[in-house]
């Protein structure tokens, strides 16, 4: 398939190799990670039209890796399979086999309707390290008794930080923040890239948000911390 490239996730090797024999059976170009971190790694150096995930890489892995995980799950298209060592055989995870239980056909309507038409990107080139920070977060920007929610980070880096949140927010929608650590204490503009809801998964449930706008002191604090 012309001008598609698909990255793997995959700490088994066999299932790895397994998957890429798939892929290029049907002339599918593909990068392999190990690890969510070495996914992450990848998808910041290379453009992808989305993501073949093996559903035991992603149990295994860390609640941090998960958080980047489900990140970029909000960022790509999807489709979590599974190796199944003894019979030698790819199987797709259980959402998936309510609609498609032939695997080949599951994976060849996966990159035909949805990684094809999904213009390739890459992720952003900000650094991204775990950090807690006590937040103040409103959805209208006026921090109001009623509007404000307490809480706290996850990782940050100079683009953006991951909020714990149990609300519901739209991807686009705008919120603010403020950091209680810091002198600077201007509201923050942000944007919603995309969240994680509560029950939704095992993982620390969220949102990510991207800074709008920073005062050169919240931006030079922003960097002694990710820097």
């Amino acid at each position: 398939m012309a001008h598609t490239r698909i990255l793997i996730i995959a700490k088994d090797s066999e299932a790895g190799q397994a998957y890429a024999d798939a892929l290029h059976e049907i002339n599918v170009d593909y990068d392999i990670a190990s690890t969510f971190n070495e996914m992450s790694d990848l998808a910041i150096e290379n453009s992808y039209n989305g993501l073949l995930v093996d559903i035991l890489t992603l149990v295994r892995s860390s609640k941090e890796e998960k958080v980047i995980a489900y990140e970029c799950f909000n960022l790509y298209p999807v489709l979590r399979v599974k190796w199944e060592n003894k019979k030698k055989k790819i199987n797709l995870s259980p959402l998936e086999q309510a609609f498609s239980p032939d695997t080949a056909s599951a994976l060849k309507f996966f990159l035909e309707s949805r990684c094809m038409p999904f213009r390739a990107r890459p992720l952003r080139r900000h650094s991204r390290k775990n950090y807690n920070l006590n937040v103040l977060l409103s959805q209208d920007g006026r921090f109001s008794v009623n509007d404000t929610t307490k809480t706290f980070t996850l990782n940050i880096s100079r683009g953006g930080v991951f909020v714990h949140s149990t609300d519901g927010f739209m991807e686009g929608q705008r919120v603010w923040l403020r950091f209680v650590e810091f002198s600077d204490l201007a509201p923050i503009a942000t944007s919603v890239r995309w969240s994680l809801e509560w029950g939704q998964t095992r993982s620390i449930p969220g949102v990510g948000l991207l800074f709008e706008e920073l005062t050169e002191a919240q931006d030079q604090v922003i960097k002694g911390i990710v820097d």
